[in-house]
């Protein structure tokens, strides 16, 4: 596709400015346009729109991560069920270090994934500037009113990101440690961090903006209404409020747009034959002529088949897998290369991305099966329990049996998701949010709600030098 240069991005946080390089338009030839004439009508929007998901991509240099590989990554790294190998290329080798020396405001992954987001947020709110300024045109498909409804979805996932990484959890410890809350396009202007529950509060006004305006096309590479229902389950997940979680749930699982991956659907998925699988909301967008690179990508770094080879799943997790289970010697496997390593006990294959043109998966219909399981868990045990051994017998494992309650039953839950969803960006938040410690079986790194490293990330150095109203979260 072409390229245009459309916005202007804040590369750290809220202050200073560069031109983005990352939007993709159907426009030819690559033009640059004037900030104050920079979306002049419907088809200059959508150019920018779709430079929004540009933004989760991962850029040659490892200045531009998020979704696309840096959050899948670190959510399964900072956890229980995964480790980065004796022999490696040092990237993410700190997450081994049993004193926490990853967490520290000099963290190069920590500034990466915190300046990506609050670029995604810049982007995003310079095309809500234009709100009501864009006419239908009727000679491009679509509506500026669902362009502005992405826009809002898209938001609202980078701050629900944010908050959930760099703040402690609704109604923690220090709850006006939230994050800074741009929300118009002033460059320059430095911000505090606003309270967690601001931030929460704008998360749900931009879902309610972006499911009054987006609509049910779009196709699976853009947000669209099912996406924004999913994003709705997580924030009620994340605010405690159950009930809400569970509705929400029940309506993505009830949207027949959408089916829920089977058993015979599993080997494939991961494959770029199953890219069109209905099971796929919301993708991100690799092809042969827009790629990661073999250096930057999600295959980088995991799996046998990767670049690096050094990032893998844990004995322990495997051993969580029943024997029958369809997963077990598909997305993940104890043969092969691996056993050629010298890590003890020896690592399990991660087999998910293997080839660096496979769209990047952020949302799934199978999500919502475990956003009710969880909701279900504080609201109506035994129901989770039912629901819990149905879908794994049905879908996963036809010998499952689970019969544990209390405690036992929520960690089994997340286990299953764990089992379902590694490398897929939920281990270390699912965690966090149900305040459940771990020991890392491999590493031998311990977290709990009491260390602040558990609550919440520290706020990169550079931020803190450029922006002066900021705090650093108490503890670091």
């Amino acid at each position: 596709m072409k390229k245009i240069k459309v916005l202007l991005i804040l590369l750290a946080g809220v202050t200073s400015l560069t031109s983005c390089k990352d939007d993709f338009s159907e426009e030819t030839p690559p033009i640059t346009l004037p900030l104050d004439q920079a979306i002049t009508n419907e088809k200059v929007l959508n150019s920018a729109v779709n430079g929004l998901y540009g933004l989760y991509q991962t850029n040659s240099d490892g200045s531009l991560n998020s979704y696309g590989a840096l959050i899948p990554t670190l959510q399964e790294l900072l956890a229980d069920n995964a480790f980065v190998a004796i022999v490696n290329s040092n990237r993410f080798s700190t997450t081994r270090d049993p004193n926490l020396t990853f967490y520290t405001q000099n963290s190069g992954d920590i500034a990466t994934l915190w300046n990506t987001l609050y670029k995604i947020i810049a982007n995003a709110n310079f095309i809500l500037s234009y709100e009501g300024k864009i006419s239908d045109d009727p000679n491009t498909s679509g509506t500026p009113q669902n362009l502005f409804g992405q826009a809002y979805a898209v938001r609202a996932m980078a701050y629900s990101t944010l908050v959930s990484l760099f703040s402690d959890n609704f109604n923690g410890s220090n709850p006006e440690y939230g994050v800074p809350m741009p929300l118009e396009f002033k460059p320059g202007t430095n911000l505090p961090r606003s309270s967690v529950k601001q931030v929460y509060d704008q998360i749900f006004a931009d879902l309610t903006n972006a499911s009054s305006k987006i609509g049910t096309g779009n196709g699976n590479k853009k947000f669209n209404s099912v996406a924004v229902d999913v994003l709705f389950s997580r924030y009620y997940l994340a605010i405690k409020n159950y009930a809400q979680a569970n509705n929400y749930a029940q309506k993505v699982l009830n949207n027949s747009s959408y089916t829920l991956l089977p058993s015979s659907g599993v080997a494939n998925y991961f494959t770029s034959s199953g890219e069109n699988n209905s099971e796929t909301i919301f993708q991100i967008d690799y092809n042969s002529l827009d790629l990661p690179g073999a250096n930057d990508g999600i295959t980088a770094t995991w799996s046998s088949t990767g670049r690096y080879k050094q990032n893998f799943a844990t004995q322990t997790f495997f051993g969580k897998i029943g024997t029958n289970d369809v997963r077990r010697g598909t997305w993940y496997r104890n043969t092969g290369y691996v056993l050629t390593l010298g890590d003890n006990p020896k690592p399990i294959d991660v087999m998910k991305y293997t080839t660096t043109d496979r769209d990047i998966v952020v949302i799934r219909k199978t999500e919502a099966v475990f956003n009710q399981l969880e909701a279900l868990y504080y609201t109506n045990p035994a129901d989770a329990l039912l629901k819990l051994n149905n879908w794994v017998r049905t879908n996963r494992d036809n010998n499952y049996v689970y019969t544990g309650t209390g405690t036992d039953l929520l960690s089994e839950i997340l286990a299953q998701k764990n089992i379902e969803f590694f490398l897929e960006g939920f281990r270390y938040s699912d965690l966090k949010r149900n305040g459940i410690s771990f020991q890392n079986p491999q590493t031998q790194v311990a977290l709990s709600p009491n260390k602040v490293q558990f609550k919440a990330l520290p706020i990169p150095q550079s931020e803190l030098n450029t922006n002066t109203l900021l705090q650093q979260y108490p503890g670091y």
